[in-house]
């Protein structure tokens, strides 16, 4: 293979795994690249005397990452009423002198930690909720996060209101300028993420394609095993088949107008 291919699969974080000849003329016509931290595939070049290029047969590893969850506790904070809760701490012992009197700087703390955590308990008690763990964008920001909060927000207090589609309500129409504006956030950090980014590499060309990649959604596809061999087996089967009939109509076409002008009295003779 001429070193300039190299380069250029180097450039773009990809090694070639033939080593032979695939093809009765000479040279490596058909290849197999994978990306260069993955493991090299053990590629075999076989001759199944149908066809000038060889056949190419690896194994790959299609296992699915199992997701990861993650257990927490959480507390719903839309359920706290500041005034029931000022209430109770008012006749809370850490507003009894009595309680307190005579306690040092770490009992007084022990003492605020309790009394706090009793309130919020008889409130809002904590509750253990399971969720799955999911990789975030790395240019969602914490301007984004809040920006979703307040939508969040929004969105509750305006179907309380009444139908979203009724923009006559102030709660509807409020929440349809923060969604104007989450929208145009989004897009504001993404593009000036991306921007810095390609910036920052362009001297390195093999981040450079990379970032590349993963902004054009082209970076390493999720390893599915939903495909089963016979299935594939079948798809590419049917392809070829289809593609042969499609020759064949190709020729008979062919020989059919070949035939047409030979009659013709205008074909040379």
């Amino acid at each position: 293979m001429r070193p300039y291919l190299n380069d250029l699969l180097a450039d773009h974080g990809l090694l070639q795994r033939v080593s032979g000849l695939t093809h009765d003329l000479g040279g490596t016509l058909d290849v197999v690249c994978t990306c260069s931290d993955l493991p090299a595939p053990n590629v075999q070049v076989i001759d199944v005397g149908i066809s000038d290029h060889r056949l190419l047969c690896w194994s790959s590893h299609l296992s699915r990452q199992p997701p990861v969850y993650t257990t927490t506790s959480r507390r719903s904070w839309r359920l706290f009423h500041f005034d029931a809760f000022t209430t109770d701490l008012l006749s809370s012992s850490l507003c009894s002198e009595q309680h307190w009197q005579g306690l040092d700087v770490d009992g007084l703390a022990v003492l605020y930690d309790n009394t706090a955590t009793q309130l919020l308990v008889s409130q809002i008690p904590a509750r253990r909720v399971t969720y799955r763990r999911r990789q975030s964008s790395a240019w969602f920001y914490d301007e984004c996060r809040e920006a979703k909060r307040s939508l969040r927000t929004a969105e509750r207090a305006a179907r309380k209101a009444g139908p979203l589609s009724d923009t006559s309500l102030p709660a509807v129409s409020e929440w349809q300028a923060l969604r104007r504006y989450y929208f145009s956030l989004l897009r504001q950090k993404r593009a000036a993420f991306w921007s810095s980014k390609i910036d920052a590499d362009q001297h390195q060309p093999s981040r450079f394609w990379q970032s590349f990649d993963q902004l054009l959604g082209c970076g390493r596809a999720p390893v599915v095993n939903d495909i089963s061999a016979s299935a594939l087996h079948d798809f590419f089967d049917d392809k070829v088949a289809a593609f042969q009939q499609l020759i064949n109509q190709s020729i008979n076409q062919t020989n059919y107008f070949i035939v047409r002008l030979k009659v013709d009295q205008s074909w040379p003779t």
